[in-house]
C-alpha cells in the first residue's frame, strides 16, 4: 500500500511539473546574427535620424518628440537593428541634458520600448539578449537624473542647518544619497566642517553617515575629524572611506592615519586600513616598515603578509625570504606565508 501511494505521489509530482513547464512561455531565440545586425546599423545614417530627436528634447517639445520616436520605432524602411540603435542612443544621450529635460511620458516610452533585435550573448551563446538594451539605458538615465537633482537639493540644504541635510540624506535612496555625497565636492570648508562634526555625534547610532563624516573631514582639511570618522565609523561606508583616503590623500597623511589606526583601532578596523592604504604605497619607507613590523602581530600579521606578498619589489621579496629563514616565530611564519601566497599566485621570486 505504501509503495503504491509513493508511486502515485511521484506521478502527480511529475504531472504538476509538466503542467508548470507547459505554462511557461518559451525563452526567446536570437532573430539576428550580431555581426549582420551591426552592419545594418553602419549602413544607416543614424546621426541624421538622431539629430532631430535631440533638438526636440532640448526645445522641450515633448509632444512632437513622442511622435518622432514612435515613427522611427515603427518605420519599416529602417532596419530593426538601426531602429533599436537610434532609440538606445537617444536614451544614452539624454544624460547630457539637465534632469527632467523630457516629460515622464517620453521616459515611459523608453522604459517600455520592446527591442526588435535579439542576439546570442557573447559569453553565453544559449542566452538571448537585446543587442541594444534601451530599458537598461533608461533605468540608468533615471538614476543619473535623480542623483543630479539630489545634488542640487543638497547644495542648498548645506547652507542651512546640518540637521536638515542629514535628515534628507538618510531618507534618500541609493541614487539620492550619491547625489548628496556629490554635493560635498562643491562645499566650502566652513559648512563642511559643521556638517562633519554634527554627523560624527550620530555615528554610533547611524553608521550610514560614516562616509559623509569622513568626506567632510578630508575635504575641509580637518584631520582630527577625519581621524575620528575612521575610528568610529562602521558598515560599508567605512570601507568606502578608507578607499577614498587611499585615492585622494598624499603619502604623509596616509602614513599618519595608518599608524594611528594600527595603534588605536580594533583589529578588524586595522585590517581594513591595511588592505586599503598599504598596497599601493609600499614604496614609502614608513609604510613598508609598518608592514614588516606588523608581521609578528598575533591578529594583524596575516593582513600585512598578504600586502607584502603582492609586491613585485625585489627588495621586499628578498627581505621576506630572509625573515622566513630565521628562527621559528610569528614573523617567520607570516613571511613564509607571504612567499607561498606569491608562488601560488604565479609571482616570480627574485
Amino acid at each position: 500500500m505504501k509503495a503504491t501511494m509513493i508511486y502515485v505521489l511521484a506521478v502527480l509530482s511529475c504531472l504538476v511539473l509538466s503542467l508548470n513547464a507547459a505554462g511557461q512561455p518559451a525563452a526567446p531565440k536570437p532573430n539576428w546574427d550580431r555581426a549582420l545586425a551591426l552592419e545594418a546599423v553602419r549602413n544607416t545614417d543614424t546621426p541624421a535620424l538622431l539629430a532631430p530627436l535631440f533638438q526636440l528634447a532640448r526645445s522641450g517639445n515633448d509632444q512632437e518628440l513622442m511622435v518622432a520616436l514612435s515613427a522611427i520605432a515603427q518605420d519599416p524602411e529602417i532596419s530593426a537593428p538601426a531602429r533599436d540603435y537610434i532609440v538606445f542612443k537617444f536614451s544614452l544621450g539624454l544624460s547630457d541634458l539637465e534632469a527632467g529635460a523630457v516629460s515622464p511620458q517620453v521616459l515611459e516610452f523608453l522604459s517600455h520600448y520592446r527591442p526588435l533585435t535579439l542576439v546570442a550573448h557573447v559569453d553565453h551563446p544559449r542566452t538571448t539578449v537585446p543587442l541594444f538594451n534601451t530599458r537598461a539605458a533608461t533605468a540608468g538615465l533615471r538614476n543619473h537624473w535623480e542623483r543630479q537633482e539630489a545634488s542640487f537639493r543638497a547644495e542648498k540644504l548645506l547652507t542651512q542647518a546640518p540637521e536638515r541635510w542629514v535628515e534628507s540624506y538618510l531618507a534618500a535612496d541609493t541614487a539620492g544619497r550619491r547625489g548628496f555625497e556629490d554635493s560635498l565636492d562643491f562645499a566650502s570648508p566652513g559648512p563642511l566642517r559643521e556638517l562633519g562634526w554634527h554627523t560624527l555625534t550620530l555615528l554610533d547610532s547611524t553608521p550610514d553617515l560614516t562616509l559623509v563624516t569622513a568626506r567632510a573631514g578630508m575635504d575641509s582639511g580637518d584631520s582630527n575629524l577625519l581621524q575620528q570618522a575612521l575610528m568610529r565609523g562602521d558598515g560599508a561606508g567605512l570601507s568606502r572611506a578608507f578607499r577614498m583616503v587611499s585615492e585622494k590623500m598624499d603619502d604623509a597623511h596616509v602614513v599618519l592615519l595608518l599608524n594611528h589606526t594600527l595603534n588605536q583601532a580594533s583589529d578588524s578596523r586595522a585590517s581594513l586600513a591595511i588592505a586599503h592604504l598599504a598596497p599601493t604605497r609600499l614604496e614609502d619607507p614608513a609604510i613598508r616598515e609598518m608592514m614588516f613590523n606588523t608581521l609578528a602581530d598575533q591578529n594583524l600579521g596575516a593582513a600585512a603578509a598578504l600586502v607584502l606578498s603582492a609586491s613585485p619589489d625585489p627588495e621586499i621579496q628578498s627581505r621576506l625570504r630572509e625573515i622566513a629563514s630565521e628562527k621559528d616565530g610569528l614573523a617567520q611564519h607570516r613571511a613564509a606565508l607571504a612567499l607561498s601566497v606569491r608562488r601560488a599566485g604565479g609571482g616570480a621570486e627574485q
